[in-house]
């Protein structure tokens, strides 16, 4: 069975997609070539150009393709038109890579590299199955719905979007690295104090300037005592690395600072305490490791990301807040409360840890497996 997962342009999008990958792998021979695997399924995963795919994906055993990037801009005007004029060569690479490759299924977790290929499964008779990671849909899934012979979701109420005759519940697929607990080991990864309350600051797979800029003059507000009971890991993505190096040894505080960590889930079991942007992927591994976090989404009404929040908040799983409306003082005194309020983040734990789920992938592989069948 041959299969082509169509993700890019975030880790959002990529993630899930290079889980799935994963459990198709699962029990793979050593000797596996070009993609095969023991079970016979052959995996090709299309991703943009972008450096964060190729990082993401550089170790993936299964074939890649790298398309240019052509996210769809949201209003009309010249972007319009040089997205038209990209769109026509990207349909090409589509069209190429559908006609060499042939899969029999072609699954879409959404955004600007899904689409194309998608559509053009679609127009060509090939199964399609599309992965929506968020509450409310992107537009990507939006638009393909009505293409596609199966739609999964990541969260039960986002099925009301949808006017798709199959809708599958499967939760959010999470790689099974970013899920195993290694606390001791993370500590002394990170040259952490074990005594110490452990603060993680990150902004998602590519990083979030302003979210780094809040949280940071936040902590320099503390007193000198303050400080000292904090120790902090922030991703701050790849531009803001060296920055925030400097702001933590200017301010004493003991701060590990990466741009992109690869093995997540070193710091998701060193933390007591998240604070993030809410992607899909990061909050739902968060709420499998049981963290207690305050969700900060991307300042953007497109954006999908204050949906995610909000559906946490209200499953008391998550503190929200929007980044236009907290100031650096309210922040500072949220973050204190919860560090000083076992009580507090006991709660946001336990209800967190309800809303995980581990076998996200699992369950998408069976419905892409369902969906390549042949009938009857």
């Amino acid at each position: 069975m041959k299969i082509l997962l169509a993700a890019g342009g975030s880790g959002g999008h990529i993630f899930p997609a290079a889980a799935v990958a994963e459990e198709f792998y699962r029990g793979e021979t050593a000797h596996a070539r070009d993609g095969a695997a023991a079970c016979g399924t052959e995996i090709l995963f299309v991703a943009s150009r972008r450096n964060l795919d190729r990082k993401i994906l550089r170790d993936a055993k299964y074939r890649k393709i790298f398309i240019p990037a052509n996210p769809m801009p949201h209003r009309i005007g010249w972007r319009l038109l040089v997205f038209s004029a990209k769109l026509a060569v990207e349909s090409l690479y589509a069209l190429c890579i559908l006609a060499r490759y042939r899969p029999h299924v072609v699954v879409g977790f959404g955004g600007f590299t899904a689409g194309v290929m998608c559509l053009f499964a679609a127009l060509f008779n090939i199964k399609v199955v599309l992965h929506e990671q968020n509450v409310v849909p992107c537009r990507t899934n939006r638009l393909l719905d009505r293409f596609a012979d199966k739609v999964a979701i990541s969260f039960t109420e986002t099925k009301k979007y949808f006017r798709n005759r199959i809708v599958v519940f499967t939760g959010n697929p999470l790689r099974k690295e970013s899920l195993r607990e290694c606390r001791p080991e993370a500590i002394r990864k990170f040259g952490l104090d074990p005594g110490k309350f452990t603060l993680l600051i990150m902004g998602g797979s590519q990083g979030a300037s302003s979210l780094n800029h809040l949280i940071s003059n936040s902590l320099g507000m503390l007193p000198p005592e303050k400080k000292g009971c904090l120790q902090v890991i922030h991703i701050t993505g790849p531009r803001d690395f060296g920055k925030f190096e400097d702001f933590y040894r200017k301010n004493g505080m003991q701060g590990r600072v990466f741009g992109f960590v690869e093995s997540i889930n070193e710091a998701y079991s060193a933390c007591d305490l998240a604070v993030s942007r809410s992607g899909a992927a990061a909050i739902f591994e968060l709420a499998v490791f049981a963290k207690p976090m305050i969700l900060i989404p991307y300042p953007s009404r497109r954006n999908n990301q204050r949906f995610n929040a909000t559906f946490f908040a209200e499953k008391k799983a998550a503190i929200c807040r929007n980044e236009g409306e907290i100031r650096e003082e309210g922040m500072r005194d949220l973050i204190m409360e919860l560090v000083n309020n076992t009580d507090r983040r006991r709660e946001l734990s336990e209800n967190a840890r309800r809303l995980g789920i581990t076998d996200g992938a699992e369950r998408l592989r069976d419905e892409i497996k369902k969906t390549a069948a042949p009938a009857g």
